[in-house]
Parts: C-alpha cells; structure tokens; sequence
C-alpha cells in the first residue's frame, strides 16, 4: 500500500469513525501493599514507536508493540504514540499486562484534521506498574516551524515530561522527551542540520528542568534525542549533571538504534545510536542500600504479518535498562560517578591525560592519585573548564540559531515589501484602467504580503525572541561557571 493509499484509508477510518477503539479505563487510583521492600528491581524499556498514523503497519504495529509489553518490564516509556487510536490500543494491552498506572502528555496542537478532540499528543506515554505519584510538562521554547505540518515538531509542542513513581523502596523521578529531529539529507549529523540550534537548546532547557526538579536517589531520562552520544546535545547532562548513560556502563558495542541494516524501516539512513535511557543515582554510604544500573542493551522486536512477512516494531529499536536497589557490590568513585565512567573499567582514565575528565569531589583518593599521574593537575579546575566549555558550545549554537533566524526574517519582510510595492502598482493600473489588470490578480499577490508580514512578525519573530532569551539565560550560567572556576583557581 503506498503512501497516498495509506492516507485515504487512515482519513476516512478516523472522519468516519468506521472502526472505533474505546478509551480505556482510567489508571489506578489506589496503591498496592508491597511486602517486600528491602530489595527492587526496576526494568525499564524506552522506545520510539514510530507511531505516525500514515506510516506502514502503524496499528498493526502498535498491537504488537501492545503485546511485546510483558513482565519483563516494570516502566515502558514510549515516543510518537501520535494518535489515540495507537495510544489506546497499547494502553489496553498494557494493563492487561499488568501495567495499572499510566500517562500520556496531550499538550499538543496535532495535525489540522478534524480526528476529534483530543486525537492527537506530544507523541509522549509512559506505562508502570508502579504508582505515578505527579507529572507535569515543560514545554521547549523553540520547536520547529509552525508551518512546516510535514514535519510535525512544532504540531507535536516539543517539550519534557517529568514523573515521579513510586517503588517499593520509594519514589523516582522520571523524564521523558523527543527531541527535534534533524531534516538533513538521510538524518546525517553536521552541516545542513538547520535545527540543531534548536536540538541543543532543548537539551539546555531539559538539562535545566531536571536540576530545578530532582529530587529523588534515582533519576532517569529516557527518549529519543535525535543525536549521536558524542555531540553537544548529549554532552550538556553528562558535564552539567553528571547524569551516566546506561547503554555505554554496560556495553562496548555501537548499539545503533537507528537505520540498521536489520530494520528495512530505517535501512539506507545515517545509523545512528540516538534512542537512550540516561540515568544519576544517589552514592550512600557503603553500609547503606541504593539504586544501580545491573543490565543494559539494545532492544529488537520484530512480527510477521498476514502475508507472512517480517517486519520490525517500528523504524527505531529500543534501548532496555535494569537497576536494583540493594547492597552495592562496589561503589563507584565519586569521580567515576561524576564522568560517566563504570565500576567495571579496569583501568583508570588518569592512566592517559588527555582522558582525565570532571571530578565534582574535593576529598577522593582517586583524584589525589589522579593529581600525582598529571603533574598535581587541579581536577575541581578541569570540572569548571569542562562546564564552561560544554556552555559556551551551547551559546555558540544559540548565537548561530538566533543569526539565521533574523535573516529570515528580513527575508519576510523584504519579500511582504516587495509583494506590497507591487500591489500598489497593480491596482494603480486597474484604476487607470491600463493593461486591463484584473482584481482577481491583485488580492493573490495582497495576501502573499500578508501572510509574509504575519511570518514575519507572529512566527520568526517569536523563534527570535526565545533565541534571545535562552541566550541570556545561557550567558547567566556560563558567567556563574567562570566566577566559580576562578574561585577555584585562586585557592
């Protein structure tokens, strides 16, 4: 079925409404009576479903997105369930799994077809089978184009969920995200990636959400980011917030998510590893209980059709993640919890310099030992430098968004004043009656100008302004950073 099939058959299903699916119940209300508290383990699935209504097998994949959610996960958190009708079809399936508590963030603009209200979301749903206590929604200040509906971005009102669940051991904070994706040609990073600005200060502002919000021992942030781990994009929470990356802890493989040869969805785009469960625990004592990352890896599902045919769940594959609360069998240095480095590394990155990285610590044998292999390198000054330079990453980007966004602009505007000259001169035309200029060619070329003005004013004048501030709010950061590396310094 190609594609302009596909749309006809979706569109008149949904205006039709010739095969409804009922809303299911409600989450929980109540919480269950655990017996056992002293050991939890919490596993987790993050996956984009590539769930867009007019995509190949999209409900079909949905049921079996439905069904591959069992007990071998306690959270599932979910990207592009656009539609309600996919996001009820899993929802069904999941509680009949188990999974009693649910959200799903709606905040969002959806196509302009008239599906109803409330037909389409944020793309965004998680399901547990641990109470979710809260939830709220941030939503970004840049997200694309409204105009551009072939996109979806903007219509989708990008933004970060945050939940807080709570286990048998007590509660976690949990976001989730999908950030812009990137136009380029086959999704490549680098020149021609016109939203990266973008991409980079959505991480800012998650990054920032999550510092003002957690609260917790355990923090996790699943999504899509739509970047490779060695960007800027990805850089910002492991520098800012030492947050750690579960897939890297655990794995020396690429586990590329996406464009594999094994998905004929994506197969013949950039592969890219941009699916991720991210993750901070709190460091106790030794004597005391806490969360860690146990197993981590990339998550295949594939499901053979009517036809006989196999086809993967989506375009993208999942990203799983287990953590256990329970005695630490080795905790992890303070500085290796800072830099993302793995209990299990044998070697210690002081080894070579050029590898030595952030250590939030001030009293660790590690870093004294760090010290005395790099010529009695400060490391609290290396932290400050690694921050200051992650920032000024972010403000360069930024600057770089907010320089093309008002050439655009000016590029609106120029062309409303060139439409608007040529208005005047038509109808002067019409009114002398030369040439026999018709009204029906002037109101054509008045409402060029006009929708440019409106782009012009209402559109790129507002992605300007977030520019702008998000710039200042990024200039606020880095001076805070600098002042305090020269603290640092001068002791």
């Amino acid at each position: 079925m190609d594609v302009v099939q596909r749309i006809q058959r979706r569109f008149f299903t949904e205006v039709l409404d010739l095969d409804p699916i009922a809303d299911p119940p409600a989450p929980r209300a109540d919480w269950p009576t655990w017996s056992n508290t002293a050991d939890c383990r919490l596993r987790v699935l993050s996956l984009n479903a590539w769930g867009l209504p007019v995509a190949p097998h999209c409900t079909e994949r949905a049921v079996e997105i439905a069904n591959a959610i069992d007990d071998s996960f306690d959270i599932v958190v979910l990207q592009e369930i656009w539609h309600r009708r996919e996001r009820n079809i899993i929802i069904w399936g999941a509680q009949k799994a188990g999974f009693e508590y649910y959200h799903y963030f709606q905040a969002a603009t959806g196509f302009p077809i008239p599906f109803g209200a409330d037909s389409f979301g944020t793309g965004l749903l998680v399901l547990s089978k641990y109470p979710i206590v809260s939830s709220m929604y941030y939503s970004f200040s840049l997200s694309g184009r409204p105009y551009a509906l072939h996109e979806a971005d903007y219509i989708a009102n990008k933004g970060a969920g945050h939940l807080r669940v709570q286990t048998p051991v007590g509660e976690i904070d949990l976001y989730v995200t999908h950030l812009i994706a990137n136009y380029n040609h086959l999704g490549k990073p680098g020149p021609g990636d016109r939203y990266l600005p973008h991409r980079v200060a959505q991480a800012y502002e998650l990054v920032r959400l999550i510092s003002n919000t957690a609260r917790n021992d355990l923090v996790l942030v699943c999504g899509d980011f739509n970047s490779p781990s060695d960007c800027t994009v990805l850089r910002l929470p492991r520098h800012l917030l030492q947050i750690r990356d579960a897939f890297t802890d655990k794995n020396n493989h690429d586990g590329l998510t996406f464009a594999t040869e094994d998905n004929k969805f994506s197969h013949g785009e950039h592969p890219m590893r941009m699916d991720y469960i991210l993750y901070k625990v709190a460091q106790p004592s030794s004597s005391e209980p806490g969360w860690q990352l146990q197993s981590s890896d990339v998550f295949k599902k594939f499901f053979v059709d009517e036809r006989g045919v196999e086809h993967p769940i989506s375009d993208h594959f999942g990203v799983v993640a287990e953590f256990v609360f329970g005695k630490r069998a080795e905790l992890l240095k303070p500085c290796q919890q800072a830099l993302g480095e793995t209990s299990k590394e044998s070697q210690s990155p002081v080894s070579n310099p050029s590898r030595l990285r952030t250590c939030a610590t001030t009293t660790c044998i590690h870093c004294d030992e760090a010290k005395a292999k790099t010529g009695d390198l400060d490391i609290s000054d290396y932290s400050a430098r690694t921050r200051i330079h992650c920032l000024e990453e972010v403000e360069q980007a930024i600057t770089a968004g907010r320089a093309d966004a008002v050439e655009r602009r000016a590029g609106h505007l120029r062309r409303s004043g060139v439409s608007l000259m040529l208005v005047f001169v038509l109808a002067a035309l019409r009114l002398s009656s030369v040439l026999g200029v018709s009204w029906l060619i002037i109101f054509p070329v008045l409402s060029h100008c006009l929708l440019e003005y409106y782009l012009a004013f209402f559109v790129v004048t507002l992605e300007c302004s977030n520019f702008t501030e998000l710039m200042n709010q990024v200039r606020l950061h880095l001076n805070a950073e600098q002042v305090r590396q020269a603290r640092i310094a001068s002791t």
